[in-house]
């Protein structure tokens, strides 16, 4: 998949379907020459780069003004730019030394070519069938090497960009922005998509031309994606959901991040990505090395489906690392909506029985369980249970004799002051000990970057889950980082704090995962406020939002899934009125499907109702929703209505969901259908009728004689006729 070519100085990566070209110019830059559609001769290439404007500089040693040979200009398709020199773009990597000066140029050592993915210290990280070029790079005055590390898979249009700093000399040097990739494109012919929001409104789909100037989607929250997510994509002007280029971004990473573009008078296009440079500094002794992210470049030519479909097979295949035989995702029911905090064992054990009415498969005993937590306002932090408030053994025994799973709520990364945790190691939350630090839902983040306090929140999951084997655990995390400073750092380190809170809570996330690995985690943060690839390397789902309404549930879950599998997308039915059950249901079927209510209120036509919703999940999540291709026929974002398409991957059957925000009259309206075997003929539940592939595709489901009421639905199953 990687080949050097050593008379033209030519490496190029190629799966046979894309092809990805790096040009080591006499100057010591790799020079980024293609990126695309495979080509069938690279060497060709050389005689595409451009002349002009070289950058020019002194040579001390001849007191002579020297050119680069090989025209290198100030933009410059470049691996990694210099920074303090006459490249004004925007260098993805910055490194102080002693003397405070911020000059940064690597330049070209060696390279070699090897099997597999690099994994990154303390990061999860890509994995699978691949190969990779480690680019060793020097800056020779600063005496730091960066390896940059670029991968190519055999079975997906996917490149994964990273770096790898070494601290190779005898005095410490700080990195003071360390990011993951550079990418130049040619042009810059691009609308941006970007998916920015607020709670219970994530994700909202916002495309923009590519400026001129800098434009950037980014985090400096602590956490990673409720105002802006890590998943972004560039797609060719004009370009539809099967026509045209498309190139996504993602960042395998849980905290900061800053997705760059830049444009200058050339109208090329300059991208930088990776962890947000605010508030950041990493000191690297002699010795020392620091891993960078790893960023997720996903290509297509056909489209934008065809970009998120590579997106959602990397990540099951190439990211998460949840065993492949539990790919089915049981139905679950959450209590939070239906008692909060006000419950005791035998609500419970009638919210259990009611439960099992509806085809729960998994119990969850949310918030509320442990030290004096009868509010929100105390008891984070201390992870024992309450046992004048509830018998958990009786309540997990009575899911047993039920034939249910049962999970538990938790949110390790957080402490009230009021909690037993706080008043015995006040030192534990981040700040400085003022006792006006910022609260948000009366808690304070813990400190992360402190091994001490991490042990800590182990030690007590790890006493829980000996004593209660529990088979799912919900990982909560309910507000940003404010006053980043760690009592356990000195002064010079506390730029580090951000980063190390991230790796703080994947050590212990994967710590905890590595020695129960039957439970099941899901990743949560006041809803989608941390839906990125470093959760999902960990957790098989993540809950999508606290919204579950359809009128902004149609928006959040469809935007969801434009980069990220639905099989991922924790998404539930509860008991407000805005739409009918079965409305909801269906939606939610287009995730991992559960509840969250009282089920005491459900009439008999609405349990029924949600029951079937259950038995076509159970019969369909794996094979089509989890496993098969999906298909975004119609986008809310777009005008009235919405609809996805979920094919199995054998074309035996199909999952057809579309949804009407307003009331609409009838109207001739067909749905053309994809992905179908043209030649085989199946029958669909919309009108029981069987039809030809091609005839589902080429002519589509008639809807024109449906009357759409506010929030209505139509759920089509569609399988083979034998």
């Amino acid at each position: 998949m990687i080949r050097y070519f050593r008379q033209e100085r030519i490496l190029a990566l190629d799966n046979g379907s894309i092809g990805y070209v790096v040009y080591f110019n006499d100057a010591g830059y790799p020079e980024t020459l293609y990126f695309g559609k495979r080509l069938s001769d690279y060497t060709d290439l050389l005689s595409t780069r451009g002349k002009g404007g070289a950058l020019s500089y002194y040579d001390m040693a001849t007191g002579k003004e020297r050119t680069f040979a090989d025209n290198y200009r100030a933009d410059a398709p470049l691996e990694i730019s210099p920074h303090g020199r006459s490249d004004k773009r925007g260098a993805p990597v910055i490194v102080r030394d002693a003397s405070g000066s911020f000059v940064t140029d690597f330049r070209y050592c060696r390279h070699k070519i090897v099997k597999g993915a690099p994994e990154p210290e303390g990061l999860p990280h890509a994995h699978g069938a691949c190969e990779t070029a480690d680019i060793v790079l020097e800056d020779k005055r600063l005496r730091v090497r960066a390896h940059l590390y670029l991968t190519i898979f055999a079975d997906k249009d996917v490149l994964v960009k990273s770096f790898r700093f070494e601290n190779i000399g005898r005095k410490k040097v700080r990195l003071t922005r360390a990011m993951s990739m550079q990418l130049d494109l040619p042009h810059m012919d691009y609308d941006l998509v970007h998916f920015h929001g607020r709670w219970a409104k994530e994700r909202d789909y916002a495309e923009n031309p590519v400026p001129d100037g800098v434009q950037e989607v980014s985090s400096d929250l602590g956490r990673s994606s409720a105002e802006e997510n890590p998943f972004v994509y560039l797609k060719e002007r004009g370009a539809t959901t099967d026509h045209g280029e498309v190139i996504g971004f993602n960042l395998i990473y849980s905290g900061n991040f800053k997705f760059r573009t830049f444009t200058g008078p050339s109208h090329a296009l300059h991208i930088t990505y990776g962890i947000n440079d605010e508030d950041f500094e990493w000191t690297l002794a002699p010795g020392e090395l620091f891993d960078t992210p790893q960023a997720v470049i996903a290509y297509s030519a056909e489209g934008t489906d065809r970009m998120s479909q590579t997106f959602h097979r990397f990540i099951r295949e190439n990211l998460m690392t949840y065993a492949a035989d539990r790919d089915y995702k049981p139905v679950l029911f959450n209590s939070w909506e239906g008692c909060y905090f006000d419950f005791d064992t035998d609500l419970i054990l009638s919210y259990i029985d009611d439960a099992c009415k509806i085809g729960t498969e998994l119990f969850v005993l949310d918030d509320g369980w442990f030290g004096a937590r009868n509010t929100d306002c105390a008891g984070l932090g201390d992870w024992t249970v309450n046992r004048e408030k509830i018998d958990l053994h009786r309540v997990m025994a009575h899911c047993r004799e039920r034939g249910l799973r049962f999970g538990i709520w938790f949110e390790p990364e957080m402490v009230n002051p009021d909690s037993d945790l706080f008043r015995a190691h006040p030192e534990y939350a981040l700040g400085w000990g003022d006792p006006e630090l910022s609260l948000a839902r009366h808690q304070l983040h813990l400190d992360f970057a402190n091994d001490d306090v991490v042990g800590n929140l182990y030690a007590q999951m790890k006493a829980f889950l000996d004593e209660y084997p529990v088979d799912y655990i919900k990982w909560d995390y309910n507000r940003i980082v404010s006053e980043h400073i760690s009592q356990a750092l000195p002064p010079e380190r506390q730029g580090e704090v951000y980063h190390r809170l991230v790796l703080g809570y994947y050590a212990l996330l994967g710590r905890l995962t590595s020695e129960y690995p039957h439970i099941m985690f899901e990743g949560c943060a006041s809803g989608g406020g941390r839906f990125d690839l470093g959760t999902l390397y960990y957790c098989p789902q993540i809950w999508c939002s606290d919204e579950s309404d359809p009128a902004q549930r149609i928006d959040i879950q469809f935007n969801t899934s434009l980069g990220y599998p639905l099989s991922c997308i924790g998404s539930h039915v509860n008991n407000s009125k805005v739409a009918p059950y079965a409305t909801k249901a269906a939606l939610a079927l287009f995730g991992t499907y559960g509840y969250e209510m009282n089920p005491n209120r459900l009439t008999p036509e609405e349990i029924a109702d949600l029951a079937r919703t259950a038995e076509i999940y159970k019969k369909y999540h794996r094979a089509v929703i989890s496993d098969g291709t999906l298909y975004h026929l119609r986008a809310p974002y777009e005008g009235n209505d919405m609809c996805m398409q979920c094919v199995s991957q054998d074309k035996s059957a199909s999952l057809v969901l579309f949804m009407n925000k307003l009331k609409e009259p009838e109207q001739s309206r067909f749905l053309r259908l994809k992905g179908l075997d043209a030649k085989r003929r199946y029958r669909n539940t919309l009108d029981q009728s069987v039809h030809t592939g091609e005839y589902y595709m080429r002519v589509g489901l008639n809807l024109s004689f449906s009357w759409f009421d506010e929030f209505s639905h139509r759920l089509i199953v569609i399988t083979e006729e034998n």
